[in-house]
């Protein structure tokens, strides 16, 4: 995906085009799962009669209750919902939600989907006019069919251009509330930025990943052998400081930079 917004925004013959984005936010989508709609879905996927009579058996007669200070309630059925936790209920998720991008009609705008995260993206040509409002409105339309809901306050969009004569879409608005419009969002577990660089992203896993130095300061302190060290580095601080490399490593110097410092620090004997 962020490939494909480097290769229409770059400075070529088939490049200098815009990059409309929405973040979509469902609220509690796990939660919000209606059971007949997900088993109608099934039975349109043309499963066998056994395997969908045992997802309406795990779906069907759920009671849940809350457990605070020691006091429980009494129960109350679950109508909807995929039990958190459980290994299908994400593939039953993924099946609940894989029609939505057959709502969009105008074939302009892709979808992007993981789990419970969904992008939007468009690509907007100098003097063109962006669809996202329209896309957005039919992704509206899918939730409420659908019993899902969109969260405004949660979802963003952003807008990538390097070229002055593109002016920016007109923002986008849902249910009457106007979306906000980011210079950079979290997106699985990395930030984006709307001018494709990843000083954000750098900066977000070098602060975390300093904050977990302490465990290696920890077993010095404590005389540990030095092989507990190196596998507290490797599977606390390491993994922060490389996951999702492959999307971002062609970082300039001065960003390895900042990444290598961290590891100079977790190597740095004590005083």
């Amino acid at each position: 995906m962020t490939q494909k917004w480097f290769d229409v925004t770059d400075n070529s013959n088939i490049g200098r085009k815009g990059v409309h984005t929405t973040f979509l936010d469902f609220k509690k989508a796990f939660d919000l799962v209606d059971h007949r709609i997900l088993l109608i879905k099934l039975a349109e996927m043309n499963v066998s009669k056994a395997f969908w009579s045992w997802v309406k058996c795990f779906l069907a007669e759920r009671t849940q209750h809350v457990n605070l200070h020691g006091v429980i309630s009494s129960s109350a059925p679950c109508p909807a919902a995929v039990p958190q936790g459980s290994v299908i209920s994400p593939t039953l998720f993924n099946i609940h939600i894989n029609d939505l991008e057959n709502t969009l009609t105008n074939n302009l705008t892709n979808t992007h989907k993981y789990a419970d995260d969904c992008t939007l993206d468009e690509v907007v040509a100098n003097g063109a006019l962006s669809n996202m409002q329209e896309s957005t409105n039919q992704v509206m339309k899918w939730a409420n069919d659908n019993k899902m809901m969109v969260n405004p306050k949660k979802t963003k969009d952003m807008w990538i251009s390097f070229s002055q004569s593109s002016s920016e879409p007109p923002p986008i608005q849902t249910d009457g509330i106007e979306i906000e419009r980011v210079n950079s969002f979290k997106l699985l577990g990395v930030w984006v930025q709307n001018d494709l660089k990843w000083n954000t992203h750098v900066c977000k896993i070098t602060k975390r990943a300093n904050k977990l130095l302490f465990l290696l300061r920890e077993c010095r302190k404590s005389f540990l052998p030095p092989e507990i060290g190196l596998l507290t580095c490797t599977s606390k601080i390491r993994p922060i400081l490389e996951y999702a490399s492959p999307v971002w490593g062609g970082i300039p110097k001065y960003l390895e930079a900042e990444i290598e410092r961290v590891q100079q620090r977790s190597l740095k004997k004590p005083m």
